[in-house]
């Protein structure tokens, strides 16, 4: 198994439910292949991700935003949608300026990244924030008088980054953002209150692994890094405290027996028992005796002591707060040596856990070991916190010194040097924990796992030893140490392994070191044929008794893996004496001049003499072909704006850069950058003190020149479009637009909502008509009752630059006549659409649809006229609430094309409710290898449209015989890793949803599929075989029929039992009687092959239930019952 902890565990994000973010750093899977596999279609609503301003995103099974409902009294707020490389943002425009000066977390907005970390409504219902302070406790308060009053809780105190961590339930989010900010207009919040200096995100953080190679090291990491050539001069790290920061440890293991000084947990779960196995490992690599298997599993240092905070729960997640109070507290303890096998995406400037590395290893001069993460072979992968500079950063090799092909690479993303050291991680034996899951067992007690997280603790164990060695020494002395000592690794770059291997056969015994531990030149920048030489200063300690004279080289290899060209790097002297107790310099210089290729050039300084062999890594960037882009940014008002959001987009390598987020001021609205040679787009956002908006997109900017680019507000204008109905004004409208990148994964699309406050304006050239394209669309409407008119305008090659249009007559439109049927009482509904293009599906990913004037509902006659030109397919949909805001459905008809000239009629929300199964919708189940994921809505409308229902209770439970796999409730749509064998295997999956307490009808569905799955190797995903039975009588809108009459009840299959000769049986039940009693009903069929049943009902008004069972031709069965499916009045 590799064990790094990165992200949730077993569920992943594919319609809407968990996934992965901060890791132990075991080398796993990202499961992307069956988010890929599952994302078929557009399942709507499947996730709902409410925002630290108190605004609520809804998104579908593919990751589309398919709504933001505003906070309480945000109506007025406009928003902006972005996305790139994946990540979808959403960002209100309050919060614009506060990421721009960058006092706000980037990942609060990141609603992928939220629904696969689990922070989505359905998984959690607290906001959780860190939050940083400055100045005095006075300035202060104010502030915290008001977080109190908005519920916000106080969850931990950090006084390592002066801060706390707070939570507060997700209805308060908005009260917590208007007590965090300080309205300095009155539109728009644009600054922290008093005394807040930051607001993050409390990420989250999982301890997850994979498969070996099934091939476990029979000699082990311990003795391929030397320790018991430390054992013999009597090291084995006797004395010293070693943190574990990890999932907790099995006191029980016989391993660790005696070892465990003290432990407490930061993970809520109640115990500091390991029920995961991930801690447990890491501890025996560290402290093992071998006990249990006669000494042959012994870890590196099995004479320290253990101080285990467990950070993480037993099902293997945590939160950034949860390590860095870990981190507190194990310094406080004593800890010499803290170990962290975890890790998180690495961002530009300092995040509160590289913050409290830095910060507690200056104050406590203990030693932070962190796993440099398992998201290699790519450059700049390192994560956060091993990216801190304090941190000793380990990367992974196997049992032949090889570079792991999963092993984190360097630089930083603020282009530091690392990692600094690598250790063995591959196929690494150790304590398995009773109750833990994790690893391959390979003797009784003991498991296989791979990862940075294994290579992690071999390099604690060796800083443990020379703790031993040095009781007087600095965590930072003991860094200097191992690195200065490590074993040199051919054909690998310091920015793959740092310095090299772990070496205790020469660490031990030796005391010569150097500061700094590395040596980075940083990047010079292009062209070359004019730097200059960069010169750093080496200082060689030697604590011993006697001088040592030394003599230097230093060696280095290009981005080829060829040897750098002579005189590249250079040392002087080449023979430096050390005296006794005291220090020497060398001066290291680096001319980039004489490189070959642009790219990456590391290697080592080495110093020998005395019996020793120091090195010291180095390494220096040359600059690929690169220039000035310079943005100056202007309101509309014509001052500077000073913190913008403004995003610059590589659309040839997918990079994305946003300039003002850099933690420095701009009060001119000035920010430069020096960006590769390419082809980029430039988006941008400023807002006024009067709250006035504009957009500017430059579609094509060619940067193959020193460039300035303004973007000026002033010169943006605005929207004004006339509907046929001359008196029908904006009701919500919206601009999309979208650039192709070089690769379809390079592609940049956005959107933002549009008012009457809003200006539109391109900057610089257009683009290709085949390479850009911009959309203008909206609701208007003159009254509640009135028609909507949808309207969308389109542009290819440019942005808008304002917009004035005339749609002078229906022409051209389609006439959709609605009805939208609801059970209850005072309710309202609104008119919602979206729409899409074929040519140009980027635009759907950055879409928020529109929203109409809510009416009275039930209602029959709602008309919608929709634009049809471009191609343009619909989402149509309504949102069914009560006085109350207690929202009853929302119902969607999906992608459906509508001709011109054409009159449709659609019904949302009438009966029966009940299961569907549409892989159009993205509706259904999938595995992919032992990953699989259901997304059955219970309550899709009779019509056939999907239809999300907040209130319903659901469980589900996946199982085969006694052995259960899934069992959750409140899981629209679920999605989980692992777990099913590859064999033929039968299954039994049940769904149970409940909606009683607000329903009249529908109120609750069951369902139960058996069905034989196996794993056939297919990357795109294996469909469970599921069918379904669908009921379709004419009801009114309040879901009734007469009592006493004879009516015809169609009715249809879905699913593979639906295929022309796959339905081998299907039957249907009926009761009056609110399922006391059942009674068999023939299943006809008309000479369109169409089924049907005849009931009549009582005379007695009351219910009628529905009970289906079906079995096809492949063994596969279903049975679903529908309780009070409508009812029936005189």
């Amino acid at each position: 198994m590799r064990g790094v902890a990165y992200g949730i565990p077993a569920l992943l994000a594919l319609a809407g439910l968990t996934a992965t973010t901060v890791t132990p750093a075991a080398a796993g899977p990202s499961a992307a292949g069956l988010s890929a596999a599952a994302a078929s279609g557009s399942a709507r609503a499947a996730a709902r991700v409410t925002l630290v301003t108190g605004d609520t995103v809804s998104m579908d099974g593919t990751g589309r935003v398919t709504d933001v409902r505003r906070g309480k009294g945000r109506g007025h707020i406009g928003l902006s949608i972005r996305r790139f490389a994946g990540h979808t943002y959403v960002v209100p425009q309050d919060a614009t300026r506060l990421l721009g000066n960058g006092r706000l977390d980037r990942r609060l907005f990141d609603v992928t990244q939220l629904v696969k970390d689990g922070y989505d409504d359905a998984h959690l219902g607290r906001l959780p924030l860190i939050v940083s302070y400055r100045g005095g406790s006075g300035t202060r308060a104010g502030t915290k008088r008001a977080l109190a009053a908005a519920d916000a809780e106080v969850e931990r105190l950090l006084p390592a980054i002066r801060g706390e961590a707070l939570s507060a339930d997700k209805p308060d989010a908005g009260d917590v953002w208007r007590a965090l900010t300080d309205p300095v207009a009155e539109r728009t919040a644009v600054t922290t209150a008093p005394g807040i200096d930051r607001v993050w995100l409390d990420g989250r953080v999982k301890a997850a692994a994979q498969d070996d190679s099934g091939d476990p090291d029979p000699e082990g990491g311990v003795a391929q890094i030397g320790a018991p050539a430390a054992w013999k001069k009597g090291y084995d790290g006797k004395g010293v405290k070693v943190a574990v920061l990890d999932t907790g440890v099995d006191a029980t293991h016989p391993d660790l027996k005696g070892s465990i000084l003290k432990a407490k947990d930061f993970s809520d779960s109640g115990s500091t028992d390991d029920r995961q196995g991930h801690g447990t490992h890491v501890a025996s690599t560290i402290v093992g005796s071998g006990a249990k298997s006669h000494g042959k599993y012994k870890g590196v240092a099995p004479g320290a002591k253990l101080l285990v905070g467990k950070v993480m729960d037993d099902t293997g997640f945590g939160t950034d707060s949860a390590i860095i109070a870990g981190m507190q507290w194990a310094v406080a303890q004593g800890a010499k040596v803290v170990s962290m096998s975890l890790g998180s995406t690495d961002t530009q400037g300092v995040d509160p856990m590289e913050k409290a590395v830095n910060d507690l290893s200056a104050s406590s001069h203990a030693l932070f070991v962190i796993a440099a993460g398992n998201e290699g072979p790519s450059d700049t992968t390192v994560g956060s916190p091993g990216s801190a500079a304090a941190a000793l950063t380990v990367a992974a090799v196997d049992r032949h010194d090889k570079i792991a092909d999963f092993s984190s690479r360097g630089p930083t993303a603020d282009g530091a040097l690392k990692p600094d050291i690598a250790a063995p991680g591959v196929d690494i034996v150790a304590a398995r924990a009773a109750h833990g899951s994790e690893g391959e067992e390979v003797a009784p007690g003991y498991v296989s796992m791979s990862g940075t997280s294994m290579a992690t603790p071999h390099t604690a164990g060796a800083a443990a030893i020379l703790a031993q060695e040095h009781p007087d020494w600095t965590g930072e002395r003991i860094k200097a140490a191992l690195t200065a000592s490590a074993k040199p690794l051919t054909g690998t770059t310091a920015y793959e392994a740092g310095a090299g291997r772990v070496d205790l056969t020469r660490a031990t015994g030796a005391d010569l070191t150097t500061d700094p531990t590395s040596v980075g030149f940083g990047t010079a920048t292009w062209p070359h044929n004019d730097d200059q030489p960069a010169i750093r200063t080496l200082t060689y300690r030697n604590p011993g008794t006697k001088p040592v004279t030394l003599d230097l080289t230093s060696d280095a290899t290009g981005p080829d893996g060829a040897g750098a060209p002579t005189g590249m790097f250079t040392v002087s002297p080449a023979r430096l004496t050390v005296p006794a107790g005291g220090a020497a310099q060398a001066t290291v210089t680096a001319d980039t001049r004489l490189g070959g290729a642009d790219g990456v050039y590391s290697g080592a300084v080495t110093a020998t003499g005395g019996g020793q062999s120091v090195r010291t890594a180095l390494g220096a960037i040359r600059e690929v072909e690169s220039y000035k882009l310079t943005l100056t940014v202007t309101r509309r008002d014509g001052k500077p704006d000073d913190a913008p959001g403004v995003t610059v987009a590589n659309l040839d390598t997918g990079k994305q850069y946003t300039p003002f987020d850099d933690d420095k001021d701009h009060p001119d609205g000035k920010v430069t950058l020096r960006l590769p040679k390419g082809r980029y787009l430039v988006d941008a956002q400023s807002i006024d003190p009067r709250g006035r908006t504009a957009l500017m997109v430059a579609p094509r900017l060619m940067l193959d020149h020193d460039t300035t680019l303004a973007l000026d507000g002033r010169r943006t204008k605005p929207v004004k479009v006339t509907a046929p109905d001359r008196r029908a004004t904006l009701r919500d409208a919206q601009v999309l637009f979208a650039a192709r990148g070089t690769k379809p994964a390079y592609d940049y699309a956005g959107g933002s909502t549009v008012d009457a406050d809003t200006s539109l304006g391109q900057v610089g050239p257009g683009s290709s008509a085949d390479s850009f394209v911009t959309q203008l669309g909206g609701i208007w409407q003159r009254t509640a009752t009135s028609p909507t008119y949808n309207l969308v305008t389109q542009r290819t090659g440019s942005f808008f630059t304002g917009l004035n249009r005339t749609f002078s007559s229906l022409r051209g439109m389609a006439r959709v006549n609605t009805s939208v049927a609801t059970t209850l009482a005072r309710a309202q509904t609104a008119p919602q659409a979206d729409w899409s293009t074929p040519d140009w599906p980027q635009l759907g990913r950055a879409s928020l649809g529109v929203t109409g004037v809510p009416r009275k509902a039930p209602t029959a006659s709602p008309v919608q006229y929709l634009s049809t030109d471009h191609g343009l397919r619909w989402n149509l949909g309504a949102r069914v609430a009560n006085s109350l805001h207690n929202e009853d459905t929302v119902s969607f008809l999906t992608d459906r094309r509508f001709e011109p000239g054409r009159t449709y009629r659609v019904g949302f929300n009438g009966g029966v409710h009940g299961p569907a199964v549409a892989p159009a919708s993205g509706t259904g189940a999938k595995r992919l290898g032992g990953s699989y994921y259901v997304c059955v809505p219970m309550f899709s409308d009779g019509p056939g449209n999907f239809a999300y229902v907040p209130q319903a209770t659901l469980t589900t439970r996946l199982s085969s015989g006694s052995r259960v796999f899934t069992s959750t409730t409140d899981d629209t749509c679920l999605n989980v890793y692992g777990g099913l064998p590859a064999a033929p295997t039968r299954y039994r999956l049940s769904i149970n949803a409940d909606r009683t307490k607000d329903y009249k009808v529908s109120d609750r569905v069951e369902a139960v599929w058996t069905f034989t799955s196996r794993d056939n190797g297919e990357t795109k995903g294996v469909p469970f075989p599921l069918s379904v039975v669908r009921f379709h009588p004419k009801l009114s809108l309040t879901g009734t029929a007469k009592a006493g009459a004879r009516i015809t009840v169609p009715l249809s299959v879905q699913g593979p039992a639906a295929a022309k000769g796959h339905l081998k049986s299907l039957t249907v039940r009926v009761s009056y009687d609110g399922g006391r009693t059942w009674k068999p009903v023939t299943v006809r069929t008309d000479r369109t092959g169409k089924r049907y049943l005849t009931l009549t009902h009582p005379k007695r008004p009351g219910t009628v239930s529905f009970r289906a069972a079906l079995a096809d031709t492949a063994g596969n069965t279903a049975t679903e019952t529908i309780h009070s499916a409508y009812r029936t009045v005189r």
